[in-house]
């Protein structure tokens, strides 16, 4: 059985913004227009792929996040008991809140 041929390993996109574009352009045209089996199946992988790129760059993102509010300084624990974070739950929130 031959050997699959590996596609040059350029990066999937130069930024999440980009990435993000792309995918809802992809979505767009799964949606709007029918194509043949061999387009549909390109756009499937490309948008998989850009899928996995934007799933990284949040992980990251929450990462370079949870790293910045550990070296912020603690607040008092009056403060503490007045306002209950997100953070505060047991379950950990797997939707990256940038906003």
């Amino acid at each position: 059985m031959p050997a699959k041929k590996k596609k040059a390993s350029a990066p999937i996109a130069s930024s999440f913004e980009e990435a993000a574009d792309e995918l809802e352009e992809i979505t767009r045209r799964l949606e709007d227009e029918p194509s043949s089996l061999d387009q549909l199946l390109e756009d499937f992988e490309r948008g998989q792929a850009l899928l996995s790129y934007c799933q990284k760059a949040l992980t990251s993102a929450r990462e370079r996040l949870d790293l910045v509010e550990a070296d912020l300084p603690a607040e008092t624990s009056e403060n503490d008991s007045a306002e209950p974070t997100d953070h505060d739950s047991s379950e950990k929130d797997d939707d990256v809140r940038l906003f």
